[in-house]
């Protein structure tokens, strides 16, 4: 499964879903939300959709924005991104996220980092920030969270610590700085993290390739150093076959996407534990998603936003479309700018804080 014509495109051949046998992985106010995570109903008069969908694309190692407008329904097609950063510091951005101060964080694979830009970065401008160094123990991260807090999360499954990591960093961290706590070992069940996420109660949602599942760990008082506990609860599903990318969305049920057996999936689940069939399970060849590592988002007008690596695609489903179906929309395009487009996020204007 492995096809790597060049380097850069390691995404193109399911880096994330693979990494899991190589290794044997906010709310807003009204309208959209920020970022992954919970976010609230849409109030009447709200954004029907989300304002601007982003995209890390590990092809040219860049952060794609585009403007869908405010209208009824998302603007589509051919579009130019409104912002096109490609900055040297982004290297693999197979995950991507917005916090609450105007800043898109990329979890950079290949270079061990985490960055962040100013959502409005365009051409080449560097990173704001990073984290990078020996002593942040960074591997080859996976995911990153910020919460309300500024605390950061990172999914790292081979970290230096010697076994695979959520580390967490304190709000403000920058630099070649250690993280203050970390969750990793034998009682954490985890083994291969990938795309995680924080409730509204502060608990923390983390992929695990290899298991596979969606594990729980509760907001608790981190102690410093390693955190060896098994997880609250966890969510498995006979749908799932490689899982990367988690979202949870404003009616607080938990997105997936799976890199699948056949074809790429996205899935929706209850915020409940144990063995659980999908709410809805977009998959099939009508929809566009015919494998690579894929990324899921979805706002608050109910679209759900996917991409998957090797497709330069965005992929907008309505609310309720389920199955085999046809997108609603797409953004496809030379104009677009995309190669291979591995991760997606959504957010609007008002919810950007």
């Amino acid at each position: 499964m492995f096809r790597m014509p060049r380097l850069r495109s390691l995404g193109a051949v399911a880096a994330l879903g693979l990494l899991a046998g190589l290794l044997t992985a906010c709310t807003g106010g009204n309208g959209t939300s920020t970022a992954p995570g919970p976010i609230p109903p849409l109030s009447p008069g709200g954004t029907p959709h989300a304002q601007y969908v982003v995209v890390g694309d590990v092809g040219n190692n860049s952060l794609l924005t585009y403007n869908l407008g405010t209208g009824s329904i998302p603007l589509s097609g051919n579009l130019a991104p409104a912002y096109n950063n490609h900055s040297g510091t982004l290297s693999t951005p197979f995950f991507i996220f917005n916090d609450f101060n105007s800043n898109l964080w990329a979890a950079n694979f290949f270079a061990g980092t985490v960055t962040w830009y100013s959502v409005s970065a365009n051409g080449g401008a560097p990173a704001s920030h990073t984290i990078s160094g020996a002593l942040t123990t960074l591997g080859c991260p996976t995911g990153v969270y910020i919460n309300p807090a500024g605390v950061i999360y990172v999914a790292d499954p081979c970290s230096t610590h010697g076994v695979a990591s959520i580390d967490v960093f304190a709000a403000g961290a920058v630099g070649n700085v250690a993280p203050s706590a970390w969750i990793g070992g034998a009682a954490t069940t985890i083994s291969s993290p990938q795309g995680l996420s924080i409730d509204s109660s502060g608990d923390i949602w983390v992929i695990d390739a290899n298991t596979p599942s969606v594990d729980e760990f509760a907001s608790v008082a981190l102690g410093s150093g390693q955190n060896n506990f098994a997880p609250t609860g966890v969510i498995t599903s006979a749908s799932f076959s490689a899982p990367l990318e988690i979202y949870i969305d404003y009616q607080k049920h938990i997105w997936v996407a799976d890199l699948g057996t056949a074809n790429s999936e996205v899935m929706e689940f209850n915020p409940t534990f144990g063995l659980q069939a999908p709410l809805c399970n977009i998959s099939g060849s009508n929809t566009g998603l015919s494998g690579g590592q894929v990324s899921v988002a979805v706002d608050n007008g109910g679209y759900v936003y996917a991409v998957q690596n090797g497709n330069p695609v965005i992929d907008i489903f309505s609310k309720g479309q389920c199955g085999n179906v046809a997108p609603t929309y797409t953004i496809s395009g030379g104009l677009t700018g995309m190669s291979h487009p591995s991760a997606v996020l959504v957010y609007s204007t008002g919810n950007d804080f």
